[in-house]
């Protein structure tokens, strides 16, 4: 199993309750609890998501965009339909990836 570092510290992650992982110019990085609430929480900005990708909001969030995603696929708009599809592609493969590269490797 490997292990998870935060990316500001260094510290070794054990749990999922102490990973927080955000989003910083499309690169997903993990931070320990302490890390997240003193310095990432504190900066909202365009390219700053203040959202963990692994908490309750993130997971329902990729949830509508996937039945968005089914919608946007039956749509009969063409020239709107291909654009909506990988924006909302792009928001789904980042949850995914944000938990196949940190939160798999940790235990409950």
């Amino acid at each position: 199993m490997k292990k998870v570092y935060c990316q500001n510290c260094g510290k070794h992650i054990e749990s999922k309750r102490d990973l927080f992982t955000t989003q910083i110019f499309f690169m997903i990085q993990a931070y320990c609890q302490s890390c997240y609430f003193e310095r990432i929480k504190k900066v909202s900005a365009l390219a700053v998501s203040n959202t963990p990708l692994n908490g309750r909001y993130s997971n329902f969030l990729a949830l509508m965009t996937l039945v968005g995603l089914i919608m946007v696929y039956f749509a009969e708009i063409d020239y709107i339909k291909i654009p909506l599809l990988v924006v909302l592609s792009i928001v789904l493969f980042m949850r995914l990836y944000s938990f196949i590269r940190f939160e798999r490797h940790l235990l409950f």
